[in-house]
């Protein structure tokens, strides 16, 4: 680009012609540039020559012209001619013009020329624009450069298929615009995106051009998803339904998520539930059976697939405190009618102290009496019923010549929990049984060949009581007791112990130690922890005989473009070398690759064996 310039004809006789021009006018409005321009004579020699004939054209326009016959002495730096002249630029501001010069020096005949194309300075158009980062919601300022105050602007947008005009035939070089949130829709899966801002100018009617530029729209943070509310409903399971409460350790509850929905066309992706030491990832669940008594609060949320999480949901429910029952004492003794102790009576006087958990009032037990010889197999029932801390009688035809076993039982509405005690015979320092083969301490001798004593007699081996020598050699401290009766072994053998409760024993060796604990229920794999495996995910079909391929799935740039390929044993491991026909670019040496679809729930999976649930003790003292 140039504002000035000339051009000069070969010489004759030491003679020769420019033609120069430099702009003396732009004009931005009309787009066109006013050029002044001078003919005049040049060269190496001193003197004057006779020329005639001068010819100047600009931009295809003759500025000069005159006959071979019309000649004048020529020196270096006589003026043949000047003048101006107006030349209209392109739409776009450019202006390349040719121009040429000629004359007869010397000779009638033309014999000096001179051409060439010259480039003028750009006249400003379409007026440039800038904008920085905005969000949608707020507003941004889009800043207009004008090459002209008589200028007016036109501003417009285009984001994804969404297109506005944002202001028509503005004077203001400074606009304000507020991006609609709508726009959001466009960029469901993204929190940003990439908006076209396009400036058309005007001269009054008349538009002079176009520029466009990108800037980047972000969606405010307050777009994200939401859901209504999460609810609870009781799984009553054994609870009466009647009761209408949480029990611990026998309901269960079932969370739902309601009213989950994305945000200016954002799609849930992902939903969570958590709270009671329960977790899930699905929209409703039901846990397992609620340990812990109290308030439990359960929390919810969900994300969308702009990987943003709406603000959470709680909701609260009461659980009621529940154990089985527990019988803390207990006794069974001979008496009279009247409840009076004696050793050789007929009645049993009965005792027992024990606790259940009433369940706001809900829950109620009912208890029953049972006796039985010893020696026999069938219970009668005594008909008599219990409370904690009072004792009763029953019975009346015991015999005081054998041993009766006594059964308590106490139910509520989940469970029944028996008591077993003895009662012996009638109490004699020593007895022999008739037949002369059986022998008793302390009691009636009830069994042939059977040494006896009485319950009420303790026996020592070697420095313990019997029951504790025994108790210490079957389960010395450390030992693990199980059954699949609640009864503590305190109350069976007496001795200190500590109830473990869900948890499996296993083996100590080399890799665990004795004493150890660990291990989880459930657990989310990770990616080491997943086995290794591959996914077959077809990367090119259609192939033609001639080696052409046309790509066929989303995600490939290009998608559908034709290649040719020259394929080297296609196995296990290939090479293959491809090139783009009818295309600029060159795909040689290219790794293309893309993600396949996600599968899986995403959630942590069962780690618990077969099992039988027991009730496990440990001594410790």
């Amino acid at each position: 680009m140039a504002s000035s310039g000339s051009i000069t004809t070969n010489e004759n006789q030491g003679r020769s012609v420019t033609l120069s021009w430099s702009i003396s006018s732009q004009s931005i409005a009309d787009n066109t540039s006013t050029l002044s321009w001078t003919l005049k004579g040049s060269g190496s020699a001193s003197g004057w020559v006779k020329a005639g004939g001068f010819k100047a054209v600009i931009n295809g326009t003759t500025v000069y012209s005159t006959s071979t016959d019309s000649r004048i002495s020529l020196y270096n730096g006589t003026v043949v001619a000047s003048g101006t002249i107006k030349i209209t630029h392109n739409a776009d501001g450019t202006k390349s013009f040719g121009l040429s010069c000629e004359a007869g020096v010397y000779t009638y005949a033309v014999s000096v020329t001179a051409s060439g194309t010259h480039t003028l300075t750009t006249i400003p158009r379409a007026s440039s624009i800038s904008m920085s980062t905005g969000t949608m919601g707020s507003a941004s300022t889009i800043t207009i450069s004008r090459a002209s105050s008589s200028f007016t602007h036109t501003l417009s947008y285009a984001f994804g298929s969404a297109t506005g005009t944002i202001t028509s035939k503005t004077t203001s070089t400074s606009v304000s615009w507020t991006p609609a949130l709508i726009l959001a829709q466009q960029i469901p899966s993204s929190t940003s995106g990439t908006v076209t801002i396009t400036c058309d100018t005007y001269n009054g009617s008349t538009k002079i051009g176009s520029k466009s530029i990108t800037a980047t729209l972000k969606v405010p943070d307050s777009v994200k998803p939401t859901l209504t509310s999460v609810t609870a409903t009781r799984v009553d399971g054994d609870v009466p339904s009647d009761w209408g409460i949480y029990i611990q350790g026998k309901s269960k509850a079932t969370l739902k998520i309601n009213g989950a929905a994305g945000a200016q066309g954002s799609t849930i992706s992902s939903y969570s539930i958590s709270g009671g030491g329960f977790s899930s990832t699905a929209s409703s669940f039901t846990t397992g059976f609620l340990t812990t008594s109290g308030t439990i609060t359960f929390t919810a949320k969900v994300t969308d697939s702009r990987g943003r999480t709406s603000d959470e949901k709680t909701v609260s429910i009461s659980v009621v405190a529940y154990s089985l029952p527990v019988v803390s004492s207990h006794s069974s003794q001979r008496c009279n009618s009247s409840g009076t102790v004696q050793d050789a009576g007929t009645y049993i006087k009965g005792l027992l102290s024990f606790s259940y958990s009433s369940c706001s009032s809900k829950n109620t037990v009912t208890t029953a009496t049972y006796y039985k010889k010893s020696s026999a197999t069938s219970w009668t029932n005594a008909s008599k019923t219990f409370t904690s801390g009072t004792a009763f009688t029953f019975g009346g035809s015991i015999s005081t010549e054998s041993s009766y076993d006594i059964k308590y039982t106490i139910t509520d509405a989940f469970a029944t929990i028996t008591v077993l005690d003895t009662v012996s015979t009638a109490s004699v320092l020593m007895d022999f049984k008739a037949g002369g083969k059986g022998i008793a301490i302390g009691k009636v001798s009830e069994y042939d060949n059977t040494l006896e004593l009485s319950d009420k007699w303790d026996l020592k081996v070697y420095g313990k009581l019997l029951k504790a020598y025994v108790v210490d050699s079957i389960y010395p401290v450390g030992s693990i007791y199980m059954s699949v009766n609640s009864t503590s072994p305190a109350t069976l053998f007496g001795g200190t112990w500590t109830q473990l409760k869900d948890r499996f024993l296993l083996g100590a060796g080399t890799t665990y130690s004795n004493g150890a604990t660990g291990g989880a229920a459930t657990h989310k794999l990770t990616v080491a922890e997943m086995p290794s495996h591959a996914h077959d995910t077809p990367f090119f079909n259609n192939m033609t005989n001639n080696g052409e391929m046309k790509s066929d799935f989303i995600g490939v740039f290009g998608k559908g473009m034709t290649a040719s390929a020259a394929i080297k044993e296609m196995g296990a491991s290939s090479t293959m070398e491809m090139w783009w026909i009818n295309q600029t670019n060159t795909a040689e040496g290219n790794e293309w690759s893309y993600l396949t679809s996600s599968k899986g729930g995403n959630t942590a999976h069962n780690n618990m064996p077969p099992y039988l649930v027991v009730y496990m003790w440990k001594r410790t003292a």
